[in-house]
């Protein structure tokens, strides 16, 4: 039997990372129809939202698309809900149980204890304990009721921006296969130690929680997105919050007015991250841009990375940030000197992403292979 959502997150992973193409909004409603045609051709309806995740045999490749360190233990997300966790620096891998079966995009670690994972159908799941046990926060039912429950009433007074945000979900809706799933994926989530945090997705998709996840309000119509773009990084530094996106979109939370401002970039096209550090603000998106900031986005240095494909993951040790692109090229980035060094590759495919393992010289990527284990080292 075959997951309806395989096809939406094979063709969006293959136009967002390997072709590198923008991710339009007719796009990903074409992808949806897609998605749509392919449950219809089931034998059997799956409902994965109310479908634990499949157990796999991890002799055999799982597609993994997301990898995050967890103290000292790792987890990775995938297709099909699979969530898998090593302790012993990505050598091997044990699936956790997973309480859906959509396919997950991205895995976030606040401390040892405290993770999420985000992905398709709306999806948001919490650990509480480093990965063993999942819990759904919110889905594509749950965050339909509250959409509705927070602009509906505004939108019978009179709000004239309610009703439009109303509007969107009525036209977001129309695109999904389940008409009671708001189906949009997220794309990324991170919480601050004070319980602060936000989830984003396609069709500029924002949602904040002051409580670790347990409750959420709709903050799209708090940002400087009009034209909602897709929205892919989060990054956040002393309680400041940053969002990436399409079409050079970079966003800061302004703490006055509580409204994602934008910030003026010297780049078009997509951002599908960014990093903040006390003094050093990087974007990065396709075929290997990279711009710093010392000033947190008034001005702006272009750095050449020698990597001619899409910059995926960002990962810090110690005073260099290590850059990883889809097609597995490697370059260390010295924080201080904004100089580049050009690393082995990471060869076997595609790379989704990556994560710090805890190891000296190592990092994890995520590819349709599975996760792998890269030893980093000078390019000859």
């Amino acid at each position: 039997m075959t997951h309806p959502g395989l096809y939406v997150v094979q063709l969006a992973a293959r136009l967002r990372l390997t072709s590198g193409i923008r991710l339009t909004s007719a796009t990903l409603i074409s992808l949806a129809l897609l998605g749509g045609v392919a449950q219809a051709a089931s034998d059997v309806i799956v409902d994965t939202l109310r479908e634990p995740a499949p157990v796999v045999d991890l002799r055999l490749p799982a597609p993994m698309l997301a990898v995050a360190r967890a103290g000292d233990a790792l987890v990775s997300v995938g297709l099909h809900g699979l969530i898998q966790r090593s302790v012993d620096g990505g050598q091997t891998w044990q699936q956790m149980p997973g309480p859906v079966a959509t396919d997950l995009v991205q895995v976030r670690f606040r401390d040892a204890f405290n993770g999420w994972a985000v992905g398709h159908d709306s999806v948001v799941l919490h650990t509480v304990d480093g990965g063993l046990t999942w819990k759904t926060q919110l889905d594509g039912r749950s965050l339909l009721t509250l959409l509705h429950g927070f602009y509906g009433p505004l939108a019978a007074k009179g709000d004239e921006n309610a009703a439009s945000m109303l509007q969107e979900v009525t036209l977001a809706l129309s695109t999904s296969a389940t008409p009671d799933v708001l189906s949009a994926p997220f794309l990324d989530v991170l919480f601050d130690a004070q319980g602060h945090g936000f989830v984003v997705g396609a069709f500029g998709m924002l949602l904040r929680s002051a409580d670790d996840g347990k409750t959420w309000e709709p903050w799209t119509d708090r940002t400087d997105n009009e034209r909602r773009m897709h929205l892919y990084g989060l990054a956040e530094n002393a309680g400041v919050f940053y969002v990436s996106g399409e079409q050079g979109l970079l966003m800061r939370l302004d703490p006055a007015t509580q409204h994602f401002v934008q910030i003026a970039t010297p780049y078009a096209g997509t951002l599908f991250g960014v990093n903040a550090q006390a003094d050093l603000l990087l974007v990065y998106g396709l075929r290997g841009n990279l711009f710093a900031s010392r000033d947190s986005g008034l001005t702006w240095q272009k750095i050449e990375t020698g990597i001619n494909s899409s910059l995926v993951s960002t990962v810090d040790q110690g005073a260099t940030t290590i850059l990883v692109s889809q097609g597995g090229q490697i370059a260390a980035l010295d924080r201080s000197t904004l100089q580049v060094t050009t690393l082995a590759p990471a060869t076997g495919g595609d790379v989704y992403a990556a994560s710090d393992s805890g190891q000296a010289g190592q990092l994890i990527v995520t590819r349709f292979s599975g996760t792998k284990v890269v030893q980093l080292a000078k390019a000859n």
